[in-house]
């Protein structure tokens, strides 16, 4: 059998999700074929740097890049090419289709081939453009039809959707407890920055992640027990101007295990999402599981809806996005109160015993292969 994972970006170990999917079937299921059908979005991106399993490669597209215009209107030019794609996959596979633009054209196809389609929604298609209303409308009516017919529709949490669905399956983003153990192990062979505190600052380092604000921090925090590990893309001046700082220790871009790792070095890790969007206020983010599951506390700002369980659990630090002040003040005081800081890892570590790791997850999930349903009917 084989395994497919349909999903508009290069490599799949360029998203977190898919990098923790492709290292589940090949560790549990290495009689199966895994084939990534993909959208190479820039020249040279489609190697997979950080998995050394067997991995067939089909790209529909190339060019387009990550925003704008043109990668837009390539969305419709994807979704073809999927349906296309898709009529010659047999019975007996599996598709792993990420987000509606993968889903729906695999959902057709399916119908007529009879495959199973996994509907991973890791971001919510009609929240991440600002459509016309008319459009936004059709695209949440065809999200719910293909939700209601995908052999299993993969949310990462319940607060994204205004309609019900007996396919979703909730599928937090927590890590892999082998990753975990990988990324202990790397912590424990190197050297890491020691200080009062160690704020963990990663992924994508741009302007709509709070940058300004880690720059303020370590700035203001500057010699007086404040230190940040940083490690992703820079992508912002502010970003370049943090991994400047000298109580900055920078990583450069690095493997889920090597990020991991940090953590087990940080006290809190940094996840700030610009509320300018509904997609952002109701983030998913993965480095909330791997703070948890690493023992590490969480800074986040408040209007982040999703991260509710975080505050409510005493495991975050939350504060108005564009609040620098409130933020310093925050930080102030776990500096000046040790224990206070303690009490945030320790409510991470209490909140980590009701999730699951990863691939506990996916193993019920995988489990439902066997039934012999492709969804509502027409």
């Amino acid at each position: 059998m084989t395994f497919h994972v349909v999903a508009p970006l290069s490599a799949l170990s360029r998203r977190t999700r898919l990098y923790k999917l492709a290292r589940f079937v090949g560790t549990r299921y290495p009689e199966w074929s895994l084939h990534h059908v993909g959208w190479e979005r820039l020249p040279g991106e489609a190697d997979e740097l950080h998995l050394d399993q067997p991995i067939e490669k089909t790209i529909l597209l190339r060019g387009g890049g990550y925003g704008g215009r043109k990668s837009r209107v390539l969305y419709l030019a994807w979704m073809l090419r999927v349906f296309q794609h898709c009529l010659s996959i047999p019975r007996q596979d599996v598709v792993w289709a990420l987000g509606f633009e993968s889903a729906w054209p695999a959902i057709l196809a399916g119908r007529l081939k009879g495959f199973k389609v996994v509907y991973d929604d890791a971001d919510r298609f009609s929240l991440l453009f600002p459509f016309p209303s008319v459009v936004r409308r059709l695209i949440d009516r065809l999200e719910a039809y293909t939700s209601r017919r995908a052999h299993r529709h993969v949310i990462p949490c319940l607060e994204r959707y205004d309609f019900s669905s007996p396919r979703f399956f909730v599928l937090r983003n927590m890590p892999s407890a082998s990753e975990v153990r990988a990324g202990r192990s790397l912590y424990a062979k190197r050297l890491w920055p020691r200080d009062r505190l160690v704020v963990n600052v990663n992924g994508w380092l741009g302007a709509g992640r709070g940058m300004d604000a880690s720059l303020v921090l370590a700035r203001r925090f500057e010699g007086k027990g404040l230190s940040m590990i940083v490690s992703g893309k820079i992508d912002c001046a502010d970003a370049q101007a943090l991994v400047r700082m000298p109580n900055v220790h920078y990583l450069g871009e690095v493997s889920n295990r090597e990020c991991l790792a940090s953590y087990f070095a940080s006290d809190l890790v940094f996840t700030y999402y610009r509320p300018d969007t509904i997609i952002n206020r109701l983030a998913a983010s993965n480095k909330w599981g791997d703070a948890i599951k690493t023992g590490a506390g969480v800074i986040v700002n408040e209007e982040v809806e999703t991260a509710r369980y975080l505050r409510e659990a005493g495991a975050a630090i939350a504060v108005p996005y564009a609040d620098h002040e409130a933020l310093c003040r925050e930080v102030a005081e776990l500096l000046n109160d040790g224990t206070k800081l303690a009490a945030r890892r320790d409510a991470a570590a209490i909140l980590s015993k009701h999730h699951g790791y990863f691939e506990d997850q996916l193993s019920t999930l995988f489990a439902t292969f066997s039934e012999d349903t492709h969804g509502e009917g027409p």
